[in-house]
Formats: C-alpha cells, sequence, structure tokens
C-alpha cells in the first residue's frame, strides 16, 4: 500500500495592486470593468512564507494581465514577472503555486488565464509605506500609489473596502496611482491616475 505525501504552503504578506478601472474599480464587485476591458496587476511581497520546507520570505512576484471582459468570465493574457533575487529552490517551489496546482487563490487565478507570456526574472525596488507604496520591476513596471484627491476640494480622502467573501483580501485600502506603467514586447499599457489599492494576504493551500 503506498501513501502519499501532502506538499503544503502558505504565505503571507503585501499586495500592491493597479488597474486601468475607475477609483474603486468595479471588478471589486464582480461587475464589469469600467471600460468593459480591464489592464490589470497585482505586485505580491512575501514577508513569511513557506512551501514544503523551503522558506519564501522576501520574496517578490507580481502578474500583469489583460481582461477582455469582467474577470470571472477569464480568457486572461497574463505576464507573470518574478524578483531576480529569488533562489533556484523558491523558484521552483513557487512554480506550482503560481501555476495554480497547489491550490488557494492562485488555482482560481490560473483557471481564469488562457495565455501565460514567458515570465520576465528582474530585479525589483519595493516601498511599502501606505499611501507611498510604490514598486519598480527593472524597466517592464512601475507602479506609485497616491491617496484619492477630491476633484473639486483637493482634500485628499482614504476609503477602506472590506469584503464578505473576498478571493484575495478580506479588506483593502482603495487609493489611486500616481504611476502605473507596463512596458514590454507583448504587453504595454500606461494607466496612470486610475485605480490603486495596497492590502495584506495571508494564503495557503496543499496537495495531496
Amino acid at each position: 500500500m503506498s501513501t502519499q505525501t501532502a506538499t503544503t504552503w502558505k504565505m503571507k504578506g503585501t499586495v500592491i495592486g493597479a488597474c486601468s478601472c475607475d477609483w474603486g474599480c468595479p471588478c471589486n464587485f464582480d461587475a464589469r470593468p469600467t471600460q468593459g476591458w480591464c489592464h490589470g496587476n497585482y505586485n505580491f511581497f512575501v514577508e513569511q512564507g513557506n512551501s514544503n520546507g523551503v522558506s519564501l520570505d522576501g520574496a517578490g512576484f507580481a502578474l500583469a494581465a489583460e481582461i477582455p471582459g469582467a474577470v470571472h468570465e477569464g480568457n486572461i493574457r497574463a505576464l507573470p514577472i518574478l524578483d531576480e533575487k529569488l533562489t533556484p529552490a523558491q523558484m521552483e517551489a513557487l512554480g506550482p503555486i503560481l501555476g495554480g496546482g497547489l491550490g488557494g487563490p492562485f488555482a482560481i487565478l490560473a483557471s481564469l488565464i488562457t495565455e501565460q507570456l514567458d515570465p520576465q526574472v528582474v530585479a525589483v525596488d519595493w516601498k511599502l509605506d501606505g499611501p507611498n507604496s510604490r514598486v519598480k520591476w527593472g524597466e517592464i513596471l512601475e507602479v506609485e500609489l497616491e491617496m484619492i484627491k477630491n476633484p473639486v476640494t483637493g482634500e485628499e480622502s482614504g476609503f477602506t473596502l472590506d469584503f464578505s467573501n473576498g478571493l484575495l483580501t478580506d479588506s483593502a485600502e482603495l487609493m489611486t496611482t500616481r504611476a502605473f506603467r507596463l512596458s514590454h514586447p507583448e504587453m504595454s499599457y500606461d494607466h496612470s491616475g486610475q485605480y490603486g489599492e495596497l492590502f495584506r494576504f495571508d494564503y495557503s493551500g496543499g496537495s495531496i
């Protein structure tokens, strides 16, 4: 009689997110994107993590995407971006997690992707500081958050969105972007000034 060993993983940290939608982003409510399509990006910084004995502490990765309709309808075209400081062991551990083979939220995201471009491995520069947070992936991707300013009074406003059944988080700080630019031969856009967000994540998964 043979037995199978469970492969388990967990990670928690902070995400900087941005997309082409207007402030607040209809996709948060499973509605259609502001323009009917969405160009979006998540940037994950793992503060603590482990996969089958491999430490994922300090790991960084991102996903940029072109979404032709509502997110849940799928047909997403995706570009993965990885921190060049990841060790070979971390790369190997993250592969099946981000590919959706080991459950958790990434399994749902992976099921919506129909075309994935070759992963880019580049240097990354993070600043995680609330509405002053930013991330830059080499010369490929730049996201810089800022507070939403009332277009009439110029006053800055902060908004927190609490989810009753969120996929990626239970609570997000809603912002806008001072910069949101992607430059890649097969995927390129600039939606600076549109939707931005910052949230904590705590994920886990496994396979028997």
